[in-house]
């Protein structure tokens, strides 16, 4: 049996009381940064429904962040579970991923950019195996040029200094 079930649901609920407002708090920092892109994409101009203005995308963006927020905030002040341990890998390859777009974006160009970023975020799935990371990152890769420069034809540079 482990620690979880022999513990009565008072300690279980007191055990959680300091983690209970993290959360929230983490939902009110979002719901903040959300005010922040609704309110400059605003004064931006926001344009017609035809032809959006620059600051369309920060606006839709921020409402819909708002509204991811206010869920997290009504969810996790609702629940009376225990908390979960976070999970530390993924974390930090996720920060190593935007790491590495952020560097091989500037030297390499878009595919190679996007596939180390996949790779690096996939690094901690112990159910992958690395042929599949790799795999999965070609076909993010080829699907992210397919998208932003075949059919957006945004002025990326699939690949730099080849």
């Amino acid at each position: 049996m482990s620690n979880l079930q022999r513990q009565s649901p008072r300690d279980l609920e007191a055990a959680r009381a300091p983690r209970a407002w993290l959360g929230a708090l983490g939902g009110v920092g979002l719901l903040a940064l959300s005010l922040v892109f609704i309110w400059g994409g605003i004064g931006l101009g926001l344009g017609a429904p035809r032809r959006l203005g620059t600051g369309a995308f920060p606006v839709i963006t921020g409402c819909a962040l708002a509204a991811l927020s206010v869920a997290i905030i009504v969810i996790d002040l609702r629940d009376t579970s225990a908390a979960e341990r976070p999970d530390w890998m993924s974390f930090a390859a996720i920060g190593a991923a935007l790491a590495a777009f952020a560097i091989v974006a500037d030297w390499f160009g878009l595919i190679p950019a996007v596939f180390a970023t996949t790779v690096v975020a996939s690094l901690p799935d112990p159910t992958l195996p690395i042929l599949g990371k790799l795999i999965l990152g070609l076909v993010v890769s080829l699907g992210c040029w397919g998208l932003f420069i075949g059919l957006l034809d945004l002025p990326l540079q699939a690949f730099k200094g080849f």
